[in-house]
């Protein structure tokens, strides 16, 4: 009885940590621990001038994922003098528009591929963004944007394919401050960049990636069209910007030539010597006579 009872127990106490956590049983990262993801600027164009080769140095980072757990990892960060930082992305309820979400707290490099009760995290964060126009992951730069632009337009929607999940945002305004530009273009080795004064039209497209087999953070794509004034004058101003993970290339091995085949059976010598003893013996034989 006292067996039984105990058995009991046990099979209770697992049955109930089933119950109340069962986000922990279903956790499914594509992401590996203690492994380096190099990220890298790989254009930055404004008009027709790339300035990638100038500011890659500065804004090429590597990714360490130090711990991943049940709702979320932690994970350092390092450039080209060392560790810089170490942060915590967790996956938690959110309220959004008075509905519940479980969206990422912190800067989601990565996404699980399930978690929890989720079956596919990469597809439920594609429809989030879809039921709610909202780019969760740009709120805090938006809010940035806002308080320099007069938008007018602004929508977020989402693609889901077998390679990708991406998450679009396309945003207008008539009038810009130039000040947005001159702050986000201000920092180090960033502040020779020639920003007009006056901007206006502002048409801005921002994609996010992630690869559907990893969850890990692909690249980010910028298009900004727009028109600068000056007095009388006017004309475009574009910037295009493309960041993402670096991934090795390929090297593809020379091929050795294969050499060719060198006739080492001496078939022709015989023939020669016979015939050059033929002809020498032709000539002694014409000296005799």
């Amino acid at each position: 009885m006292k067996k039984a009872f105990l058995v009991s127990g046990v099979l209770f106490i697992i049955l109930s940590l089933t119950f109340i956590t069962p986000t922990n049983a279903a956790t499914t990262w594509g992401i590996e621990a203690d492994v380096e993801y190099e990220f890298e600027l790989k254009s930055f164009k404004m008009g027709i001038t790339d300035y990638s080769a100038l500011l890659k140095e500065n804004l090429s980072f590597i990714v360490e994922f130090t711990s991943l757990t049940d709702i979320g990892y932690s994970y350092d960060v390092y450039n080209s003098t060392g560790l810089m930082t170490t942060n915590t992305t967790n996956f938690v309820e959110t309220e959004v528009e008075s509905t519940t979400f479980t969206l990422p707290d912190g800067l989601p490099i990565a996404l699980p591929l399930t978690l929890g009760t989720i079956p596919n995290y990469l597809d439920y964060f594609g429809d989030f963004v879809n039921a709610t126009s909202s780019i969760f992951i740009f709120e805090d730069l938006l809010v940035n944007i806002t308080e320099f632009l007069n938008v007018t337009y602004l929508y977020a929607y989402s693609q889901l394919n077998e390679n990708y999940l991406k998450l679009n945002a396309d945003l207008y305004a008539p009038t810009v401050n130039n000040t947005l530009l001159e702050e986000l273009t201000s920092g180090e080795g960033m502040g020779f960049l020639p920003i007009p004064t006056n901007i206006t039209d502002l048409k801005l497209n921002a994609t996010v990636a992630y690869n559907v087999t990893s969850g890990l953070f692909k690249q980010l794509s910028i298009k900004l069209r727009s028109l600068s004034h000056i007095g009388d004058f006017t004309e475009s101003f574009n910037i295009d910007v493309l960041y993402g993970l670096y991934i090795k290339p390929v090297v593809i091995p020379t091929p050795t030539p294969t050499p060719t085949p060198t006739d080492t059976s001496y078939s022709w010598l015989i023939p020669t010597v016979l015939v050059l003893a033929l002809l020498t013996g032709i000539k002694r034989k014409r000296k005799k006579q």
